[in-house]
């Protein structure tokens, strides 16, 4: 229940701001509405402090764009996440009707919360006014701040969405009947993203320029970006499709771009929430797949003003979620050398695991 008092109001208004800046989507913002006790709140404060302690003595170094990331438990973190990632471990009790849609950053993630917004709710006309990222929030972002969310207020089936690596999430995710679907992309075109997506966030005052490209390759090969190495973290998706595929649905960029209509299918199935044949009789696999298409979703209004929130004290706009979804896109951006150093490691990394891309 919402409070109705002024007072009431206003408690809820400050308690939660902190919450509204790392996530302010108005979709879910309900889920910071659930009344609690001033034990509650000074226990979930409490709570929230040990995290940041914990986190402070981690190793820290500067990644991509100079973003400060922290060191746990083999993957860099960006430092102003890590609360959330470790609030979830204590705080986070999935259902099994829940889809976590799992991503390294810069992968296709817009696309595909897009499309399983639109396999669920079999209304993808939703996304003419709705940006994709406001479809299914980051649970790691959703816990983030001192006040933990309410998730119960939230109808099932609930679509949430993560960057963190398979063997850092919770082990109430990994060992409950909840779905992952996870979309994995050239290391190569998502260096690239990556660069462009972090060089066109809003910058504070004092935040250092952005960096040349040769310096974030260097960066990204060591694994200092977000949620890296990008390796590790396609690796470790892949192998547990590869042992439990009814656990997790394992889907690469550059496939889906070629045949996306069967992938959608998959994702349907996966989900639970496969194609009648009426749907295939009436066009609606094509209608979703038009409709969440990067041409389409990158010209609509919603996804072309207005700013995401912030993250790292950065403001990300709308349209830095659309630059251009091609396959290959690295080639008008990198070197041969640069190209071969990646190639390198991709293939040391992967070596023996069955992981391959196509069009690298």
């Amino acid at each position: 229940m919402v409070p109705s008092s002024p007072r009431g109001q206003e408690e809820r208004r400050m308690s939660s701001q902190k919450d509204k800046e790392m996530f302010s989507n108005p979709y879910f913002i309900e889920c910071y509405y659930t009344p609690k006790t001033k034990e509650q709140k000074e226990e979930e404060l409490r709570a929230h402090q040990e995290y940041k302690e914990e986190i402070s003595s981690l190793p820290l170094q500067r990644g991509l764009q100079h973003l400060p990331l922290r060191l746990y438990k083999g993957f860099w973190f960006p430092e102003a996440i890590l609360t959330g990632v470790l609030a979830l471990h204590h705080h986070l009790h999935p259902t099994p009707s829940d889809i976590f849609l799992a991503t390294f950053p810069k992968s296709g993630t817009t696309w595909l919360k897009a499309l399983a917004f639109a396999i669920g709710t079999r209304n993808p006309d939703a996304l003419l006014s709705r940006h994709p990222q406001d479809c299914s929030p980051y649970i790691e972002g959703f816990f983030s701040g001192p006040q933990l969310p309410d998730l119960d207020v939230l109808p099932s089936p609930r679509q949430f969405g993560t960057h963190i690596p398979y063997s850092v999430l919770p082990k109430s995710v990994r060992d409950s009947p909840c779905r992952i679907i996870y979309l994995c992309r050239e290391p190569k075109d998502t260096l690239v993203s990556t660069y462009h997506f972090v060089e066109g966030m809003h910058r504070p005052e004092a935040a250092p320029q952005p960096m040349p490209l040769p310096e974030a390759v260097e960066l990204f090969c060591k694994g200092l970006s977000m949620y890296g190495p990008v390796w590790e973290h396609q690796l470790e998706y892949w192998q547990e499709s590869q042992s439990r595929p009814d656990k997790v649905l394992f889907l690469k960029y550059e496939d889906m771009k070629a045949d996306p209509e069967a992938n959608v299918r998959r994702m349907a199935e996966f989900m639970g929430r496969p194609f009648s044949a009426e749907e295939e009789m009436n066009g609606m696999v094509g209608e979703i797949v038009r409709l969440c298409s990067f041409e389409k979703l990158s010209r609509l209004e919603v996804n072309k003003v207005g700013v995401r929130g912030k993250a790292f004290d950065w403001a990300i706009k709308s349209s830095s979620f659309f630059r251009n979804g091609k396959v290959g896109d690295w080639r008008e951006h990198l070197t041969e050398e640069m190209a071969e150093k990646l190639d390198a490691i991709t293939r040391a990394r992967l070596y023996q695991s069955g992981l391959t891309y196509s069009n690298s």
